[in-house]
């Protein structure tokens, strides 16, 4: 399980779960139907992932997104380290 805590940090997560895979950003985008340009904008943050688009890019790379109970409520969960 990954837990994204920002929208930063999401980007992150993204490019590396991609590189992980060996996938270029033209492979992501020829499967979102997007350009490579925008693949690379959202993983720059240029251009904000909105929650539709996560779904679809988690699915790309093999993942779906899920919501979990907060430990604490309204409160970040900590000590996930991955990746940072």
């Amino acid at each position: 399980m990954i837990t994204i805590l920002s929208r930063r940090h999401a980007a992150l997560v993204f490019q590396h779960l991609r590189t992980d895979r060996g996938l270029t950003r033209r492979d992501v985008a020829a499967r979102l139907f997007l350009t490579a340009k925008t693949v690379g904008d959202r993983e720059r943050q240029i251009r904000t992932i909105i929650p539709d688009e996560a779904i679809d890019h988690a699915h790309v790379l093999g993942f779906d997104l899920a919501l979990v109970p907060q430990r604490h409520a309204g409160a970040r969960p900590t000590g996930t380290g991955w990746p940072a």
